[in-house]
């Protein structure tokens, strides 16, 4: 009860501003490819852990702003598969979860 009513206090989050988000973490991430291919100053695992940091922070600010789970489909099995895929493809999940959204909002 309490989790439902800390989420109802906190402001909405838009598919404008989820998706200016992402792209501000998708511009990050090429940076970061950039410095550890070209200049050597960060090694390629900073690199890997950047990318997850970043699908972690984009699960925890977006999908949880932007998606309600529906209580009957709710189940351990449905959300951890749905924010695990979205963690490690968070590149490509993220511009199809936009498209959808998008979609739905305005068909």
């Amino acid at each position: 009860m309490a989790d439902v009513q800390s989420q109802s206090s906190r402001p909405a989050m838009t598919t404008g501003k989820g998706m200016g988000i992402y792209a501000v973490c998708l511009v990050v991430l090429v940076v970061m490819i950039n410095l550890c291919s070209h200049a050597r100053i960060v090694s390629p695992f900073m690199a890997i852990l950047g990318y997850l940091i970043l699908g972690f922070a984009l699960n925890r600010i977006v999908l949880r702003g932007l998606i309600e789970w529906h209580p009957v489909y709710n189940t351990l099995s449905n959300v951890s598969r749905a924010k695990l895929g979205m963690l490690l493809f968070w590149p490509l999940r993220y511009p199809v979860m936009f498209f959808q959204l998008l979609v739905s909002k305005h068909l």
